[in-house]
């Protein structure tokens, strides 16, 4: 089997997940319809730390299609979204649902802290194949931090690939051990800054960070 595509959603939080943003009984009704799926590998949930006010939901599924079986199965999808009111507040508009098919396993870094969730959009007339060169560089440099003993090392897991909807986009997951590790790093760090000086050469970067809980 190959690596899994990641499922990610986001939208608005619904109000008793924003008072407690780490009950998990809040969406254990939904996250169990969820593992039941056909496909379904681990489905995580959280509240972005920027904002604190949008609610993501990542599941990892085998395949793309494994996720489609289920958008398929009218029954269940419908009763998937009356349970899934208990993450996004639906009156404040619809998820936005996206995949990612990453180049390697991804579990790590969303069992991390905080997980970052990059995404590089291509300037207009530059080089997808060059900006994944530059993305994947970053990824394993951050990579053989981790393998360091030095406090640097506070990066849990790498792992990006492409956007299905969008062939233009790559998205980047890591896993910290805080936010503030995060900023700190890529103030220290020289060769994380200059891999991100040649991302914002090729790439719009939108960069959140999410403290998700294993459902």
């Amino acid at each position: 089997m190959g690596n899994p595509t990641v499922e990610l959603a986001y939208a608005a939080a619904a109000g008793p997940l924003l008072q407690n943003p780490h009950n998990k009984d809040l969406f254990a009704t939904a996250a169990s319809i969820l593992k039941e799926q056909d496909g379904a590998i681990k489905v995580y949930h959280g509240v972005q730390h920027e904002d604190k006010a949008t609610a993501y939901l990542v599941v990892v599924w085998e395949s793309y299609e494994h996720h489609e079986k289920l958008i398929n199965n009218k029954e269940t999808y419908s009763k998937l979204g009356g349970s899934i009111t208990s993450l996004f507040d639906f009156t404040k508009g619809p998820p936005t649902m996206v995949h990612v098919k990453p180049r390697n396993e991804p579990y790590k870094a969303f069992e991390a802290p905080v997980a970052e969730i990059a995404t590089f959009t291509l300037h207009e007339g530059k080089s997808k194949l060059e900006l994944e060169g530059v993305v994947d560089g970053l990824a394993k440099h951050l990579g053989e931090l981790v393998k360091t003993n030095s406090e640097a090392a506070s990066v849990f897991h790498t792992s990006w690939g492409p956007l299905k909807e969008k062939d233009n986009v790559l998205v980047l997951f890591i896993g910290w051990t805080s936010v503030d590790a995060h900023w700190d790093l890529v103030k220290s760090d020289q060769g994380s800054g200059e891999f991100i000086t040649k991302i914002k050469a090729l790439a719009d970067a939108s960069i959140v960070h999410v403290p998700l809980i294993l459902d």
